[in-house]
């Protein structure tokens, strides 16, 4: 198998900058981890979200609280699941002062192309359509969330919530960077994360991908 985002860039992929394609080079065979640290410099989270979509936060599927200068980690694990689809899990632990908060998710190579499954559930499913921007960073657009937590519905219209994540090297300070938003078209901007990292391989061998990896059930749905 291929690494989930080689395989959905295909020849676009070589425009990665060199420090992507290493980053993103590992798949379900290569026997490695990663694992990061940084510092968000900014984590924003409307009041919708505090209030309305706190079940989401609790389900590490989105960050409930806003604050600046907040250190995580980061790790990232390979395997194929259930379904045969090579799948790259990304733990990370927001640290904040009052305690740790943590915002998963599950890319997987699906039947249609990259599918984002975030939270524990899963809870949430964005259908993302990769692509390397002039600078040889990643970058991801979404299509409208759908809820997976209880009635399985997309959310469409006034509803819609869409997601941009931008990956990229910042040669200068020898680092990535990191800048996600979640917008909708009529409360404007949800949720926001933003901040640097650097990243190591670890040796991990399947039976050492810890369970949180995995998500509670089996999610066949990829749109």
């Amino acid at each position: 198998m291929s690494p989930v985002i080689q395989n959905v860039l295909g020849r676009e992929f070589e425009n990665l900058h060199p420090n992507l394609q290493w980053r993103y080079g590992i798949d379900s065979t290569s026997q490695l981890s990663q694992a990061s640290h940084g510092i968000m410099e900014s984590v924003y989270s409307s009041p919708v979200v505090a209030t309305g979509l706190r079940h989401f936060g609790k389900r590490n599927a989105m960050p409930i609280r806003t604050s600046r200068l907040v250190p995580f980690t980061m790790h990232n694990y390979c395997y194929r699941d259930e379904l045969g689809r090579e799948s790259l899990a990304v733990m990370r632990s927001l640290n904040y002062t009052s305690g740790a908060h943590g915002l998963n998710s599950l890319l997987v190579d699906g039947k249609e192309g990259l599918v984002d499954y975030f939270g524990d559930g899963p809870e949430l499913l964005w259908p993302i359509e990769a692509s390397v921007d002039r600078h040889g960073s990643l970058v991801f657009e979404s299509g409208p969330m759908r809820l997976l937590a209880g009635p399985k519905i997309g959310m469409r219209g006034f509803m819609a919530a869409r997601m941009q994540y931008i990956e990229g090297w910042d040669e200068n300070q020898n680092r990535f960077r990191v800048d996600a938003t979640v917008r909708n078209p009529v409360l404007g901007e949800l949720i926001h994360y933003r901040g640097w990292f650097t990243t190591r391989d670890e040796p991990c061998t399947l039976r050492e991908i810890p369970d949180e990896a995995w998500p509670v059930r089996l999610e066949s749905r990829e749109h």
